[in-house]
């Protein structure tokens, strides 16, 4: 019934309907709908899709029933196949131009699924219909394996992407973002401040309900209401992605009504998007941990205050995560970039520091993480700094870094013992690495 992104059922039905007729036509139907909607209840897209093929299967019965030739009138199936469907979602929710093409593409596949199968069956019975039928199965069962991994990498990026938004909302607000929670007493802004919305609370936990304009869904503890592009972008989550990303708006909205208690909350939204970083890449799983662990170790043995050390930690934790704004087919490539690529990479730092520019408290930190990249020599990115132009804390990052991804296993190395590790690091002691941090990582691992 479904390869990647397109679904078969107005080829099968075609099908049906064509040869067998009424009966076996409307029983194709009413099982393939029954079925998608049995699976993919609580799916809303997928769930919408199936429900809109009700018209469509309409359309097919009505064609029998005037005796029209299914296979000649493909020119006006398919056409007002794609005009159905499109009225039906249009009708109960708001439709994206990408919606409309993707409607649109099935509609053109199935039509030429059908038509060749129908072509071949007539042309050479049904042995000749039989191989092109299990040519078109192969070709399908491997599109549904590789479309559902990347449909799978794309849900992921996009979920990433949201949860990024809005996180951001907590701090700017957008009018084509409303995004409000409920407790048991008033409506609130995700900025603390009450507003006059008259929703009800949903019965189900988790199961997103239509009211009015509004959107609203509860997590047992709170109810969150969203409108505009905030209820498209909730109501396309996976039930996962959902309760993932209300649990994480939830975590930062119960924190913020004092500064230092936001503060706190954004602190712990960024770190569970570094855990998301991480994970995007297999090869670099708990990469920042072992960076901010190893840079602690090293401010030890270099003397800095006990004071200092909490903004180093965050701002080591935190250094790659600027990564969630790089597209994830260059954070997973195994193999060389190219020079466009490296230059999408390095713009991290700066979208790093970026997410933590309004946390004044961590000033140091957002510098590590602008930073980290920089060379003593000046031939770093993304500014070229020099010397003591670049802080300490990023010069301790640096070396702290380079260090971990040199002794860890990757994809195209299995990590170097650490003191080949550090014998490579010393070639560019004072150009690329500060000198008292290389000394500093000699004595560590002494």
């Amino acid at each position: 019934m479904k390869a990647g992104p397109i679904t078969l059922f107005p080829a099968l039905c075609w099908l049906a309907f064509a040869f067998g007729g009424m009966v076996p036509g409307i029983l194709t139907a009413l099982a393939s709908i029954s079925l998608g909607l049995w699976f993919h209840w609580n799916t809303h897209n997928i769930r919408f899709l199936f429900m809109s093929y009700i018209p469509v299967a309409v359309l097919f019965a009505a064609a029998v029933s005037a005796g029209s030739d299914l296979g000649s009138g493909a020119l006006i199936l398919v056409p007002a196949g794609i005009l159905l469907q499109s009225l039906f979602l249009t009708g109960i929710r708001k439709v994206s131009l990408q919606s409309m093409a993707m409607i649109s593409t099935t509609w053109l596949i199935n039509g030429i699924f059908a038509y060749i199968i129908r072509f071949f069956f007539l042309e050479s019975g049904f042995a000749g219909g039989l191989v092109i039928l299990s040519v078109m199965i192969i070709a399908l069962v491997s599109n549904f394996r590789w479309g559902s991994h990347l449909n799978l990498y794309t849900n992921m990026i996009r979920t990433l992407s949201l949860q990024n938004k809005l996180v951001s909302f907590l701090y700017s607000g957008d009018d084509n973002f409303p995004l409000f929670l409920m407790d048991s007493r008033s409506v609130w802004t995700m900025q603390g401040k009450p507003v006059n919305i008259n929703v009800t609370a949903p019965t189900s936990i988790y199961e997103i309900e239509r009211q009015g304009k509004w959107l609203t869904v509860s997590t047992g503890d709170s109810v969150f209401i969203a409108g505009g592009d905030a209820a498209t972008e909730l109501e396309s989550l996976e039930i996962t992605d959902l309760k993932d990303t209300l649990g994480l708006l939830e975590t930062v909205w119960k924190a913020s009504f004092s500064r230092k208690r936001l503060e706190n909350a954004f602190l712990s939204a960024a770190l569970m998007f570094v855990q998301l970083a991480d994970r995007r890449d297999s090869d670099t799983l708990h990469h920042s941990v072992r960076v901010s662990q190893l840079s602690v170790k090293l401010a030890g043995v270099l003397g800095l205050p006990e004071n200092d050390i909490l903004q180093l930690q965050v701002g080591a934790l935190l250094h790659d995560i600027g990564k969630l704004a790089v597209p994830g087919r260059l954070i997973k490539k195994k193999g060389l970039l190219t020079r466009s690529e490296r230059n999408v990479i390095e713009t991290h730092p700066e979208a790093g520091a970026k997410l933590l520019e309004m946390m004044q408290r961590y000033n140091e930190a957002s510098a590590i993480v602008l930073q980290h990249h920089e060379h003593i020599d000046g031939s770093g990115y993304p500014n070229g700094l020099t010397g003591t132009s670049i802080s300490l804390f990023a010069r301790i990052v640096t070396v702290s870094d380079v260090f971990d991804a040199m002794t860890s296993p990757r994809a195209y190395h299995p990590g170097k013992p650490k003191l080949k590790a550090l014998e490579e690091i010393r070639k560019f002691r004072g150009t690329h690495f500060d000198a008292n941090v290389v000394d500093a990582l000699e004595e560590l691992l002494q």
